[in-house]
C-alpha cells in the first residue's frame, strides 16, 4: 500500500474520532448544565411532612415580601431546638413552614390560652403536644416589636409562635408557595 492510500484510509477514522470527541464533549457540557440547573431548582424545593399544613412540595422564594397570610420557611428557633431534637418532632436542619398571622405593630394576645390578633380570635394556645407532653407557650399581650412576626397555623397542635413566641424577620429564610400538596 502506498503512503497516499494509507493516509486516505486513515482520514475517515480521523473524521469519525473528531466527530465522536465533539459529540462526547457536547454531551458532557449538557450534563454539567443540567446538573447545575437541577441543583439550583432543588435548592428552592421543600417538603412538608407535618400536619400543620397540607403535606407536600413547596417552593422557596427568598426575598419575596412578607405579609399577613404569607407562608414562610424558617429553621427551628434556637430557644426550642433542644426540645424539638429531644422529642424528635423534625429531622436536624429541617425547616418549619408556617403562615404569618401578625406583623410588627399588630396587637397579639395569648393570655387565657387563646391567640387573638388585632381583636380576632385565631385559636387556642396549645399547652401540650399530641403525646400529652407539656409545651412552652407564649403568654402576653401587646404590639409586636419592629422586625418581628407571629406565625400560627389553624391546626390546633401546630408547633408555631404560640409555642416559641414571635420570630425575627432575620430568621425567615424565604416565602413559600405550595407546588403539589395532598
Amino acid at each position: 500500500m502506498t503512503s497516499v492510500a494509507t493516509a486516505a484510509s486513515r482520514q475517515p477514522r480521523v473524521v469519525i474520532a473528531r466527530a465522536l470527541a465533539l459529540w462526547i464533549s457536547a454531551l458532557l457540557a449538557a450534563a454539567a448544565l443540567l446538573s447545575a440547573l437541577a441543583c439550583r431548582v432543588a435548592s428552592h424545593l421543600l417538603w412538608n411532612w407535618t400536619p400543620s399544613l397540607p403535606l407536600g412540595l413547596y417552593w422557596l422564594s427568598p426575598g419575596r415580601p412578607i405579609a399577613v397570610g404569607t407562608l414562610v420557611a424558617l429553621p427551628v428557633p434556637p430557644d426550642v431546638q433542644e426540645l424539638v431534637r429531644e422529642r424528635k418532632y423534625l429531622p436536624r436542619r429541617a425547616l418549619l413552614i408556617k403562615p404569618v398571622v401578625a406583623l410588627s405593630g399588630d396587637r397579639v394576645c395569648t393570655d387565657g390560652g387563646t391567640l387573638v390578633v388585632n381583636g380576632s380570635v385565631l385559636g387556642a394556645v396549645p399547652t401540650e403536644d399530641s403525646a400529652q407532653r407539656p409545651l412552652p407557650h407564649a403568654n402576653g399581650c401587646g404590639p409586636l416589636p419592629e422586625g418581628q412576626v407571629f406565625l400560627a397555623s389553624r391546626y390546633p397542635k401546630s408547633f408555631d409562635s404560640r409555642t416559641f413566641g414571635p420570630v425575627s424577620l432575620t430568621q425567615i429564610r424565604a416565602a413559600v408557595t405550595p407546588l403539589w400538596t395532598y
